[in-house]
């Protein structure tokens, strides 16, 4: 095998797998950036959040979320004001306060559309912004379908 035989199947064994790694990274992690002010003071507008896409099995109370908006007029849930958009998709972060089978906690209390004590029932969740002065949440939007659910915030990579 001529030198320049060599090094091109080198380059294949190297930038394969490099592709198949960042493909398989891509379809497993996301960058979104936060933009309002629901989840103040643990992240402010302007901070960049990485996802992990995990399935909504993997949701845990406590954990921050990241939910898919869907889209177009007469969908189930409003468009809050802090939703932000990232390549073509709109998402919102919320704090998952409660998954099937929890109890609606007593926090979230009357003048809400929930009821404290109830159970979550499956195939939803009980979201809200860690500042509820400025959040749209499981407060004014009730339960939110499960299938929303994109992923859990891995940590924050900018402030």
């Amino acid at each position: 095998m001529t030198p320049l035989g060599f090094l091109s199947v080198a380059a294949v064994c190297v930038c394969l797998p490099a592709c198949v790694f960042l493909l398989a990274a891509r379809r497993r992690l996301l960058v979104v950036t936060v933009d309002g002010y629901s989840m103040r003071p643990t992240l402010e507008s302007g901070d960049r959040v990485l996802v992990r896409r995990v399935p909504v099995t993997r949701a845990r109370a406590g954990t921050i979320a990241v939910l898919r908006q869907p889209a177009g007029p007469g969908t189930l849930l409003p468009l809050p004001p802090e939703a932000v958009e990232e390549g073509g998709r709109i998402y919102t972060i919320k704090r998952v306060s409660a998954v099937p089978g929890d109890r609606i906690p007593d926090h979230v209390g009357p003048g809400t559309m929930l009821t404290p004590g109830d159970t979550v029932p499956a195939g939803h969740l009980l979201v809200l912004g860690d500042n509820p002065d400025r959040s749209i949440d499981s407060r004014q939007l009730g339960l939110i379908p499960a299938e929303y659910f994109v992923g859990v915030v891995a940590r924050r990579i900018t402030s």
